[in-house]
Parts: structure tokens; sequence; C-alpha cells
């Protein structure tokens, strides 16, 4: 069936949804009353008859009265805020009532702004990378969709949103990258040039599908448009990257103009790549370079304890795993990553691997508790039982990992830690939708 929504005033009356909201904020009302509103505005100006509406609404139900319809009027006029100022249902007494107001199934012009305004204060929100940031942004695209839900800023933006949130590991990834695809591939078919929608596709490609070629080209695509465009310069050595082609990797930073190689996400990419690579001693100097100077970032930090631990310095590893993972989020560090869950998976791992089993039990014991009232990546779990060198039940975890499209899942064909696992990439990304 296809969507209709109807506009009039600041109001938007979603047919197919039976949902109403004045300025992107829902309005409750009954499925009686709703149904008594589409009724009306459908046909805007005209009377409907006491007894067409009653047929309408209820059929041969007698204990429907005139009255019962009143009182649906009533609270109507009441949601919309009717008011000899400002009317929207007319009482043509002894015919019916009629619809007052400008319908149009386009959203107002003013309404535009209104929508900018509320995907320019989620985009803020999104910036900021927490928890409660990501759901306040959420929020706004979801207020902007509800006036206006073809926006491509709007589809784009919350399918970033999502996106984040996935790699974060804030829900489970595979809901979320699920309505990101559907909502980036509607923002695409409004703006193809929309990039929070082409730089989502590319992740959902990378993370969802397991499909690097695909990813590979939407992050090309979205440097096409702009070449200084964050996400898509660290996604595109990121792709290469977890596809093994390391060398690619580096070179296609090298080539980068130096505002944007020198960001500390790319920069931290690189160094990534060089360990990845094998080079554990060049790769452990570039991520030492990174945390030198940006102290704060946990996204090389908890690499760099990585290539700490494959050069044979646990010890050293597990203090970095540690201050990150008990680390407060602040989102006030310049484009902060949320990588604690996985410094808490490596921490596991390194733990094991020493031999402070005590520590690593009760660290567990304390994520099992948590997994009781919010999401705990299977990531940790795997890492855990690596450490231990219980393989069947790291690849138990990895499985889950693959089911839920968390993005650890993404790197197992190069992540130095797996290794041992002697996994076979075309076994591991064979089974993708």
């Amino acid at each position: 069936m296809e969507r209709r929504i109807f506009y009039f005033g600041p109001f938007a009356l979603d047919a197919s949804q039976g949902r109403l909201s004045r300025r992107g904020r829902a309005i409750h009302l009954t499925g009686k009353a709703l149904r008594l509103l589409l009724l009306l505005v459908s046909k805007p100006g005209v009377t409907l008859s006491v007894q067409e509406i009653m047929s309408g609404l209820w059929g041969d139900n007698e204990d429907a009265t005139e009255q019962t319809l009143r009182q649906h009027v009533l609270m109507l006029r009441h949601a919309l805020e009717d008011s000899v100022k400002e009317r929207y249902i007319a009482t043509d007494y002894g015919r019916g009532y009629r619809f007052l107001g400008e319908v149009s199934e386009r959203p107002p012009s003013y309404m535009t702004g209104v929508v900018e305004q509320y995907c320019a204060a989620a985009a803020e929100f999104q910036s900021a990378g927490s928890p409660a940031g990501m759901m306040a942004s959420l929020h706004l695209y979801d207020r902007a969709l509800a006036m206006d839900d073809s926006n491509a800023a709007a589809l784009g933006g919350a399918a970033m949103t999502r996106v984040l949130m996935a790699d974060f590991q804030y829900d489970r990834p595979r809901e979320l990258l699920e309505t990101a695809r559907r909502q980036a591939e509607a923002s695409l078919s409004v703006d193809p040039d929309c990039m929070d929608a082409i730089n989502a596709l590319c992740k959902v490609r990378l993370d969802y599908s397991w499909d690097f070629a695909g990813a590979l080209e939407r992050a090309e695509r979205a440097l096409k448009i702009d070449s200084n465009n964050r996400i898509a310069a660290f996604m595109y050595p990121w792709i290469l990257l977890l596809s093994a082609r390391f060398a690619e990797s580096v070179a296609f930073i090298d080539a980068l103009p130096a505002r944007v190689s020198s960001q500390n996400i790319i920069a931290t990419c690189r160094g990534i790549a060089t360990l990845f690579s094998g080079d554990y001693d060049a790769g452990n100097a570039e991520l030492e370079s990174v945390c030198r100077r940006w102290p704060d970032y946990w996204f090389a930090r908890t690499f760099f304890a990585l290539g700490l631990v494959k050069a044979g310095k646990e010890e050293d590893a597990l203090r970095i795993f540690d201050s990150v993972r008990h680390s407060t989020f602040d989102p006030l560090v310049d484009r902060q990553m949320n990588a604690r869950y996985f410094s808490e998976g490596y921490a596991l791992y390194a733990r094991f691997r020493v031999g402070d089993t005590q520590t690593a039990e009760r660290d567990l014991e304390r994520l099992v508790r948590l997994e009781e009232s919010q999401f705990i990546p299977a990531t940790i779990f795997a890492l855990a039982e690596l450490g231990r060198k219980r393989y069947p039940e790291a690849l138990a975890y990895i499985r889950q990992c693959r089911d839920n499209r968390e993005c650890w899942y993404t790197h197992l064909a190069v992540d130095p830690l797996v290794a041992e696992l002697h996994l076979d990439a075309a076994e591991l990304y064979g089974q993708a939708p």
C-alpha cells in the first residue's frame, strides 16, 4: 500500500502508520479518533454526515451513538488545540462535520526549516559519540522524519547514527544495521550524493554483508564527492586493511593531503595496517606516536596495547587496556571512539595468557551480570576463551559474533590474536545475505 501523509498546519497525519505528530512530536490518539481524523482530512471542506461517519467508524455496532461521535470530535479538537483563532473541525448543525484546514500531501515550506534544525541538532548529538548522545540524535532524526519521511538528510543521518551505535556496540548491531540499510537506501533514492547515507551503506556492506568490494566502492564514491570527508578517508584504507591489503592501505594514507592524514583516526589506521601486516615493531612505534599526540584517544591506545601483547609485553598492555576500559567517556575529547568493549576482550585474553586467572574470572562474572540488563558483545567472551586456549568455546562465541554482526567479526581474517585458529576468509564471509 502506498504510504500517504497528510499535512495541515503544524501537523502531519501518517495514514499508513496511524500516527499524528505536531512539529515532529507524536500525539497520542485512540485508533477510532485517528480514523475519524483521517476521514475528515481526506475530504477537506466537505461536510461528512453523521450517518456516513458512524458507518465508517462503527459499522453496525449499536453501542455507538451520536454522543459517542461527539466525544471523539471533542478528543480531536483537544489534540489539535482547536480554537476560534485556529479551527480545524467545524460542526454543520443538523448535518455533520467538516475539516477546515488546508491539507496537502507535500510538507509545507516552513517545515523544511524545522526539519533542517532537527537534523543539525541531531548531528551535534551524534558527534558526541556517547550512548546518551546517540539516543538523542536518533530521537531528533525521528522527529524530523515524522514531519518529512522522505527527507534525505534525516534518513541518511539516522542511518549513520545507527551505524555508529552498531560500531560502538551500544546495542545489538544486526537490527541497527538492517534499519540503517533501509534508511540509507531510501535516502540515496532521494539524494544520490547524501554523504551520511553513502558512508552508512559502506559500513553496512562491510559489517553486515561482508561485501568488501561493495564497501570499497561506496567509500570511493564518498571520496569523489568530498575528498576531505573524515569517515570516507578512514573507511577506504580500513577496508583495504581488513582485506589484508596492508601495503595498499598504507600507500593510500600516505597519498592523502597532510590535513587529512594527520587526523587521529587516519594515523591510527596506518599504524594498525602496519601492525596487522606482521611488522609489530614498526606498528607499535607508529601507534605509540599517535598515543603520545592524543593520550586520551582510546582507539589508538587499544590497538597499541594489542601490539604490545604480540610483542610479548602483556603486563604493559594490560595497564593500557585497563586504563581504556575503566575510562569515563569524555565527549570533549576530539572525535572520540568508544573502544571499551574491545579493551575488555583483549584484556581478558592477555590476563588468561599471563596466568592472572583470578582477576580474569572476576571480570568475566561482572560482564555476565551486566549481560542480564544490557547488550554485551560476544566478542568479549570469544577473546576470553581464546586466552584460555579453549578453541571450541571460542569458535561458538565467534558464531554469535557473526549472527550479531559485531564489527570484530569483520576483523577475524587479519586480527593477529586469532591467527592460531587458522580461520579461512572464504568460510568466514561466505554466508552473508
